[in-house]
């Protein structure tokens, strides 16, 4: 794992970790203890929110761990290039392929890999791309 440059996750891994997913909580603690630097975008997060199984304690429990990571917002290069990919190759009626755009755009243009259960729904993306159980092994 590299410190310096670091990863982005999304939704996915957020999920995991709510789960009890061993190897998503092993790399959120990472984070705490210093040893990586996550970043994740606020769309990975509303996704995550929104869904009906988040409840009050997920909330405390992230807001936590949100501390421990660099939060990335979507500004204009991003919604840009995350808005050609959608035009040029997926749907855009569905919150989770605007999800994977702006994590694959946020990551293009940061250098950054992207760590994910479900590297799939990236291929279409040039960025680099990770599964959550094989980066941590």
């Amino acid at each position: 794992m590299n410190q310096e440059t670091g990863i982005i996750i999304d939704s996915t891994v957020l999920n995991s970790y709510k789960n009890g997913d061993a190897c998503a909580r092993k790399l959120i603690l990472d984070a705490v203890d210093g040893d990586i630097n996550i970043s994740v975008s606020t769309v990975s997060i509303m996704n995550i929110w929104s869904r009906d199984t988040f409840d009050r304690k997920s909330e405390i429990g992230f807001t936590g761990i949100f501390s421990f990571l660099k939060i990335i917002s979507l500004d204009g290069d991003v919604a840009r290039y995350a808005g050609g990919s959608l035009r040029e190759y997926i749907e855009t009626d569905s919150l989770v392929g605007v999800e994977q755009a702006v994590v694959a755009a946020h990551a293009v243009l940061m250098g950054k890999d992207i760590v994910t259960n479900e590297p799939d729904r990236y291929v279409q993306f040039n960025s680099n791309v990770r599964f959550l159980g094989n980066y941590i092994d």
